[in-house]
């Protein structure tokens, strides 16, 4: 394979050589569109020179330079990654252009430009955004002869907001289009009927800057009150976008220059996001999959529990976490242990479902987990007078339930002897449970799955691969995972026991206080204590490599399969540990005897006390170790599925398969398409608004803009740690701020162990989603913080700056002043 192909070398055979634009350009000026001429240097070159330079080769620097002899004058250099320009990622604007480049030498500064761009952070941020894989990446550079544009901008041959699909979309500015997509001005806009080519509405813009060659000036006044382009150029430039279509058999979305009269066809790429027909079809979509999955009596869905630490699966994730959360998975295995009976006309389905990408739990179905015909329900009628209080869904008892009035009657001596079993089971396990789960079963796990991720994938066959995963499935997800989810359940019962010593003494609401008092300070075992090896390693206490040895399967947003661990992307520890450097930050746990004697407990009832209290914290912290020795099997999943994506040159596009269809992958059947699609839906599903709280009556609410949060000055919402804290929002969406200093009240959508190091400034923590037993609630009692959660909206009300103080006793968040 040649360093150099002209443009009219280059067709499907050389894909992999000249990345996604060169491509496209190659194919386009071969058949006849008003390409400018020019060559791409190919990924060969990259691969072999990036580390060392052009000039380190004078062969290659010399071939250049006769390439660039047969353009002359200025050029516009360019990158072609290998995965731009896709039907799924269109990569606009994360890689370098550099136009006016004349000469020898700058060219070669240019072409070396366009390399580095491959890795910088915005290119990073992309690529991890979308789920592409950065493995076996390259970049080819494009260098074409610079059209000296009188005008020029984008074309959208199918304008996005046309539900009929007869409109084309032109955006125009003065000089090259640099400006336009950079977002620079405030260009022209066009609507342009897609047949005749007329003008159907116009705006004219701001274009106070324009750039020729490589220089920028300023527009005269004057101009600025014109229209760059005439009708008759915009009819001839939506002849171009319908050859251009018709080139390519769909809408595109063109970059292109015009001058002396005519237009040149920079770049076509796929439009990568859905226009306002295909937008409303994914949406009947998803409310038709609904009305199927509501229960005939009605359904509430609820952003809880799941949603906060798997937000927005990619399709192979959701698909293979189904086994953990199934009737006939994990979950329902580790009901069966503790003597529930999971309805078993269920099956594979759980209790959760995928609404428009966000996972939401089932509150009809959830109870039918325990029993086919449970004896308890969701009160939905009084979460539809008030969704907020949903947002904590507690079921209430009734042996009635679904059976009428006679049956129930009938059946209530065997419902309150399953319950009692149930509990009874629940109880006598929880005694026992922490001593073997620690000694005996994470520990012969743990050393499976440290050896299957040692072995060398890249000599599996891909039919050993597959038996890999569907094995590292069953065992993580469903045997390990029935005794792993336990201390979560064990931890709930022992709160209530607490709650339920306390309640008739104190009141209900100081004893809800002084049950998350008794919880400060539970922590997970240390080879499991993610937040207590963070601060030892940003102290220097432990180094990063015996850091990762314990924690490298674990990373951010880590139920996500498609996103790297800690041990494949260590530069991520920069983060992690920014925030935490140098300081200590750790919570005492509150004396259980100082409780007793302000609920004046004495004699064996304080001892009872002192048992539960111990079981509280011991459970709480292995909630957390279960989780980590989980994610070690996880790991080895992920791995499984990096290799596969690797192997047949996916870039990432594995996660957006699902498990039966990679039989057809490894029997070698091209599934780009697929993974196009499922793309372009699950970027859509979570384009639409859904609220928290969903009712199976109210479904066409589903892309309907949602409301602020209620209340005001004063948000109430889900009370997980107790105490109070004033001091100054820092609303963040993603955890990739470094912490001001000072203390500050954080601010999040929900939290991942990302999150950690922002902890450890702050002074309370409000969240839009989470529960008492969540991640954020378990670290935030551990560094002894005020938090609240179940506040949807929240890092939309509230602003960064504005004194806020948090109860997390009371679980409400009052706006005390505006801040700066």
């Amino acid at each position: 394979m040649p360093d150099i192909l002209f443009l009219d070398e280059i067709d499907d055979a050389v894909a992999p050589q000249v990345g996604g634009k060169g491509l496209s350009l190659g194919k386009t000026a071969r058949a006849g569109l008003p390409v400018p001429s020019g060559f791409v240097v190919t990924t060969q070159a990259y691969r072999r020179l990036v580390e060392r330079g052009v000039r380190s080769d004078a062969a290659f620097a010399r071939a250049i330079a006769k390439a660039y002899d047969t353009l002359g004058g200025l050029v516009a250099v360019r990158s072609s990654a290998t995965a731009e320009d896709a039907a799924d990622t269109s990569f606009a604007g994360q890689q370098e252009t550099i136009p006016g480049v004349q000469g020898h030498d700058a060219l070669i500064d240019a072409l070396e430009r366009c390399w580095r761009s491959l890795f910088t952070a915005r290119a990073v941020a992309y690529r991890e955004k979308q789920n592409v894989d950065a493995a076996g990446l390259a970049m080819a550079v494009v260098v074409q002869k610079l059209v000296p544009a009188e005008a020029a901008g984008v074309l959208f041959t199918r304008d996005p907001l046309d539900a009929d699909g007869r409109r084309m979309l032109a955006e125009v500015s003065w000089g090259l289009g640099e400006v336009v997509v950079s977002g620079r001005v405030q260009p022209d806009r066009f609507t342009l009927d897609r047949d005749s080519g007329a003008v159907l509405t116009r705006e004219l813009g701001s274009k106070a800057v324009r750039v020729d060659g490589g220089a920028e000036s300023h527009v005269p006044a004057e101009q600025q009150r014109l229209f760059c382009l005439s009708d008759t150029a915009l009819s001839q430039l939506v002849e171009l976008g319908r050859k251009v279509e018709a080139f390519y058999g769909d809408a595109r979305d063109i970059e292109w220059a015009y001058a002396g009269g005519a237009f040149h066809l920079l770049q076509a790429r796929p439009i990568t996001v859905a226009g306002a027909a295909e937008r409303e079809q994914i949406r009947l979509a998803v409310i038709a999959d609904l009305k199927a999955k509501a229960d005939p009596r009605g359904t509430a869905w609820v952003r809880y529990n799941l949603s906060e630490v798997l937000p927005e699966p990619t399709p192979m994730t959701w698909a293979v976490v189904q086994r953990l959360l199934a009737a006939d998975g994990g979950f329902g295995a580790m009901n069966r242990d503790l003597g529930a009976k999971p309805d078993p006309a269920l099956g594979s389905q759980s209790g959760f479902d995928l609404v428009a990408g966000r996972p939401m739990a089932n509150l009809s179905r959830l109870p039918r987990m325990q029993f086919a015909s449970p004896p308890f329900e969701y009160p939905l009628g009084l979460y539809k007078q008030d969704p907020r209080k949903a947002l904590d869904p507690k079921p209430a008892l009734n042996p009635l339930a679904g059976k009428g009035c006679f049956l129930g009657v009938l059946t209530l001596p065997g419902t309150i002897l399953k319950l009692t079993k149930l509990m009874s089971t629940t109880k006598k396990q929880s005694e026992s449970f922490a001593v073997k789960f620690e000694s005996e079963t994470a520990p012969a796990f743990v050393a499976r799955a440290q050896q299957a991720l040692a072995q060398d994938w890249a000599k599996l066959e891909p039919a050993a691969l597959l038996s890999e995963l569907r094995a590292w499935t069953d065992l993580t997800l469903v045997e390990f995972a029935r005794v792993s989810l336990k201390p979560t359940v064990f931890a709930d019962f022992a709160w209530n026991e607490v709650f339920d010593a306390l309640k008739s003494r104190l009141g209900e609401e100081r004893a809800r206080a002084v049950v998350g008092e008794l919880s400060l300070g539970a922590a997970p075992p240390e080879a499991a204590n993610l937040p207590g090896n963070v601060r030892d390693l940003a102290s220097g206490r432990v180094t990063r490599a015996e850091f990762l040895e314990k924690f490298g399967h674990r990373g951010t947003n880590e139920m996500e399969l498609a996103q790297p661990r800690w041990s494949e992307a260590p530069h991520e520890l920069d983060k992690l540990v920014r925030g935490a450097k140098g300081h200590a930050h750790t919570s005492t746990a509150v004396d259980v005897d100082k409780i007793a004697d302000e609920a004046k407990l004495g004699g064996p009832f304080r001892d009872q006390l002192k048992a539960k209290v111990s079981r509280l914290r011991t459970y709480l912290g292995l909630r957390e170790a279960g989780k980590h020795y989980l994610l070690m099997g996880y790991a080895v999943i992920r791995r499984a599925l990096v290799e596969l994506d690797r192997r047949f040159g996916l870039n990432g596009g594995i996660w957006f398969l699902t498990p039966p269809d990679l039989p057809d992958l490894i029997a070698g059947k091209d599934l780009s398409a697929k993974v196009a699609i499922a793309r372009k839906k699950r970027q859509t599903e979570l384009s639409l608004e859904v609220p928290p709280v969903l009712f199976s009556d109210d479904l066409d609410i589903i892309g309907r803009p949602l409301p602020i949060p209620p209340g005001g000055d004063k948000l109430e919402g889900v009370a997980l740690s107790a105490g109070v804290a004033e001091g100054p929002a820092l609303v963040l969406t993603e955890p990739t701020a470094a912490p001001p200093e000072g203390g500050y009240v954080l601010v999040c959508p929900s939290t991942d162990p990302a999150w950690v190091p922002l902890f450890v400034h702050a002074k309370a923590l409000v969240m839009e989603t989470g529960g008492v037993l969540s991640h954020g609630a378990i670290v935030a009692r551990e560094f002894g913080l005020p938090a609240v959660a179940g506040l949807p909206n929240v890092t939309q009300h509230l602003k960064t700056g504005q004194v806020v103080r948090v109860d997390g006793g009371r679980g409400t968040v009052t706006v005390l002043s505006a801040g700066a």
